[in-house]
């Protein structure tokens, strides 16, 4: 079966900077933020900012719509950026108009343009979509790689509610796109996490396939796309920006998309794409919420420490492109949490990264001294396999681990 969606026209994107420094000269601001931007992506933006799709603007506080403080809070704005927010006097609007589907250049180009403004001025920079507070430099790194490549994830969230009947689960960022969001309803707690990258790699696979219909139809006000979607365990990977690996294609599962309004006469962006088993599933929703994780990353319902593993090593590979671009130092280092087997014995403990060349093992110093192996002690050298990593995490100088440790999180026993 298909469904049908509405293409609508073009898609825009609007990104605030709240400041108390404004820039004189918005164009000028502009252009000097664009003219920092290396490659490919530069141009573009270049060429957007010279044409009728991009439109640069200061304006006083006073006289704007107020930015949505308390949604920024609910997304995790930071109390140092609200605040910047709060008492800005004036508010610098990006906006940049596209056509649906990928890439998404509205939103690269006005990010890439706003970030840097929020860098010169010192402003707090806000994703009207999301919405949300956004760090310049986070907001410039999310921008595509010089290949074009750009993870999914850094422009779709997916918050979770709590509900009677257990977690409702929304996207945020599929409209970029000019997509509904998707919706998966009744989640247990325990799968929470497993489902956030669940439906991340859905929405990455449902982008490819709306990118590939939406080109298809060149310029046709509506498209039919199948409401049977196959996910892999690889968009999940590829959705965070990493590269997936061995096996990472062949471990998928099916689901079906049901458009649904809570109003029927609501226009369609208003609508959700909700998550379901897909036709001639024969077992009850809750199995499907179940297995679904389990097909994709091998996540059993209420096993709480193979889903944080999971979580941590699908962040592997990004944690150690970190390390190699030279991100900590001195007081903050990335730690890993690995696995030492003597025999039948398994013990885990913590060591600090020194030099990972090789993606499949690294050199660091043991953080503590193990039970299992008299040689471990705190302070040595350990030379860790890759397929040993259980965990990792940032650690800072006299606060401990700051982000990461999934595991820690994980009730002793589970």
């Amino acid at each position: 079966m298909e469904m049908v969606l509405s293409v609508p026209e073009t898609v825009v994107a609007t990104y605030v900077v709240a400041t108390d420094r404004p820039p004189a000269d918005p164009a000028a601001a502009a252009s000097a933020a664009a003219a920092r931007i290396e490659g490919p992506l530069g141009e573009a933006v270049r060429r957007m900012l010279d044409g009728p799709l991009m439109q640069v603007g200061v304006s006083p506080v006073a006289d704007a719509p107020p930015l949505p403080v308390e949604h920024l809070r609910m997304f995790g704005g930071p109390a140092e950026a609200l605040r910047a927010v709060v008492t800005a006097t004036h508010l610098v609007v990006v906006q940049a108009a596209f056509g649906p589907g990928w890439p998404p250049a509205h939103e690269w180009h006005a990010r890439a343009v706003a970030a840097g403004i929020a860098a010169d001025t010192g402003g707090a920079l806000v994703d009207l979509y999301t919405p949300q507070v956004l760090d310049p430099a986070a907001a410039l790194a999310s921008l595509p790689r010089p290949d074009g490549t750009s993870a999914l994830s850094a422009w779709v969230l997916v918050p979770q509610f709590e509900g009677d009947r257990g977690l409702t689960m929304i996207t945020r960022g599929l409209g970029r796109f000019g997509l509904p969001e998707l919706q998966l309803l009744d989640v247990p707690p325990a799968l929470g996490r497993a489902w956030t990258s669940a439906l991340t790699g859905i929405a990455r696979a449902l982008v490819v396939r709306w990118a590939q219909a939406v080109e298809r139809a060149a310029g046709a006000a509506f498209v039919r796309v199948p409401d049977d979607l196959t996910v892999t365990a690889a968009d999940a990977t590829l959705a965070y920006g990493n590269p997936p690996g061995p096996g990472a294609q062949a471990r998928a599962a099916v689901v079906r998309l049901r458009l649904d309004r809570d109003d029927p006469g609501a226009p369609e962006p208003d609508a959700l794409l909700t998550v379901g088993p897909p036709e001639g599933f024969a077992y009850s929703a809750g199995e499907f919420l179940a297995r679904v994780p389990a097909e994709l990353f091998g996540v059993q319902p209420g096993n709480e420490a193979d889903e944080a593993v999971a979580t941590a090593r699908a962040g592997l590979p990004a944690a150690r492109e970190r390390f190699l671009a030279g991100e900590f130092g001195v007081e903050r280092h990335l730690v890993v949490k690995h696995r030492l087997t003597r025999g039948e014995a398994t013990e885990l403990i913590w060591s600090t990264v020194t030099t990972w060349p090789d993606p499949r093992r690294l050199h660091g110093v043991s953080m503590s001294d193990a039970e299992i192996d008299p040689a471990v002690r705190t302070g040595r050298p350990t030379m860790v396999r890759e397929p040993e990593i259980v965990d990792w995490g940032v650690w800072s100088d006299g606060a401990g681990i700051v982000e990461g440790g999934w595991t820690n999180a994980v009730p002793a026993g589970e």
